[in-house]
């Protein structure tokens, strides 16, 4: 099925693979996971052309919906380049970059192994744990398991999640966060409905889960564009062109503050990416929190 797309608007493995790290690239084809199925994209056009194992016109909304395909973003680069040249420069490069709405189960759970690990590792873990423990799909001969539901991380057991050596007691985390979401203490999808503050708060009341991996959880999956997560690449790119220092916990309130003042509310989780985006490009790395 063919999706026009308001452009610019270009997919790339690398910017995928910077926001949902299940991602990769087979002969022109991307594959991924959208509302639990499997789906291969591809440039088609003015737009994409998407496939999928179940009848595109079941997840035609969901695909438009994930890639923000009828975003006007226009708004967003003419706000942005009036901030600085560092954002019209920005713009003017990777303009075609949008960010992805993500599932959030399944986006919290990736962004809480993603500190300290880089992109790789990450999607590692992340696909052991679909391949272990969600529901088995295949396209085109590329495994693309759904994600696990936080019912059946809980019911696998904190024991067992933590026999898995994810590292940082991250086992321990995950059946505590899929406990409390399945349990009905923790509403994932009523966070995207809260002001972005007790949103963020919420996430950070469970031990181990920072303002990084809360704010990426924010921007990439509740729609809150004015997270401005801060990993060592953005960190890097505001000291480059900002001069700005990035410090950890409470000592980086002042500067989320001034990237959403400078950056404008409704635009900072946008430029965050743009920031990262430009680092990873020009260094050649990957994100690591």
């Amino acid at each position: 099925m063919h999706l026009p797309v308001r452009q610019p608007f270009r997919l790339e493995l690398r910017w995928l693979r910077s926001q949902a790290f299940r991602w990769r690239e087979r002969n022109g084809w991307y594959y991924g996971v959208v509302k639990g199925h499997p789906i291969k994209v591809r440039p088609s056009g003015n737009g994409i052309e998407f496939r999928s194992n179940v009848p595109a016109g079941s997840l035609q909304s969901h695909v438009q919906t994930y890639f923000r395909l009828d975003q006007d973003i226009k708004p967003v680069h003419d706000a942005l380049r009036r901030v600085d040249a560092t954002m019209r420069r920005l713009v003017e490069q990777y303009g075609y970059v949008r960010i992805l709405r993500q599932d959030p189960w399944e986006c919290l759970v990736s962004y809480i192994c993603s500190q300290n690990n880089n992109i790789d590792r990450i999607a590692g873990i992340v696909d052991m744990l679909a391949g272990k423990y969600g529901d088995p799909s295949i396209l085109d001969g590329v495994p693309c398991n759904s994600f696990p539901p936080p019912q059946r991380l809980f019911e696998v057991g904190e024991t067992e999640l933590n026999g898995l050596r994810l590292g940082l007691d991250r086992g321990h985390l995950i059946w505590t966060v899929a406990r409390d979401v399945t349990e009905g203490r923790l509403d994932l999808n009523a966070l995207s409905r809260f002001p972005y503050a007790r949103s963020k708060s919420l996430l950070m009341s469970y031990k181990g889960i920072g303002p990084k991996i809360a704010g990426c959880v924010c921007l990439f999956a509740l729609d809150k564009a004015e997270a401005f997560p801060v990993d060592r690449h953005t960190a890097a790119a505001l000291s480059e062109f900002y001069g700005k220092k990035h410090e950890s916990g409470a000592k980086n309130v002042g500067l989320l503050r001034w990237a959403r003042e400078h950056f404008g509310a409704d635009h900072a989780g946008y430029a965050s990416q743009l920031l990262f985006y430009d680092q990873i490009q020009r260094t050649g790395g990957a994100r690591q929190q």
